[in-house]
């Protein structure tokens, strides 16, 4: 978190200190999601992950957090905000900032990886004893 959290100041200060660079991103959106995956050990494990999320926009308005269809988080009046959270997955997660009126404004996925396929084989499995 303290990553992100540096490279958004060291963005910032760079729009401050260069005008033409500031006129470009004053109506872009950033959301900044970590982690980008979720590896469990085996297919279909569940994953477990903290999700750390940063985003800012060009104006003060009422905002929304998902992960899918779960509402995370709103905001309102606000042009920024951060969110922590402990999650579980099993399948890609999709990360959407709204409008207070769910218009999508920014989307992330999370990847779901796992590092052994699934063996759904009911093969008998030698043994000596």
């Amino acid at each position: 978190m303290k990553n992100i959290l540096q490279l958004l100041l060291l963005t910032y200060a760079a729009i401050l200190t260069n005008p033409s660079l500031a006129e470009t991103t004053e109506h872009t959106v950033n959301l900044v999601v970590s982690p980008k995956q979720c590896t469990a050990l085996k297919q279909g494990d569940t994953c477990y992950l903290d999700l750390d999320v940063v985003w800012n926009m060009p104006s003060t308005s009422d905002y929304c957090l998902y992960a899918d269809q779960q509402k995370l988080k709103c905001w309102h009046n606000v042009d920024q905000g951060t969110w922590q959270q402990a999650l579980t997955i099993t399948d890609n997660m999709e990360i959407r900032l709204t409008s207070l009126h769910q218009q999508t404004l920014h989307t992330h996925t999370i990847r779901y990886a796992w590092v052994h396929k699934k063996n759904n084989s009911k093969a008998m499995r030698w043994r000596m004893f």
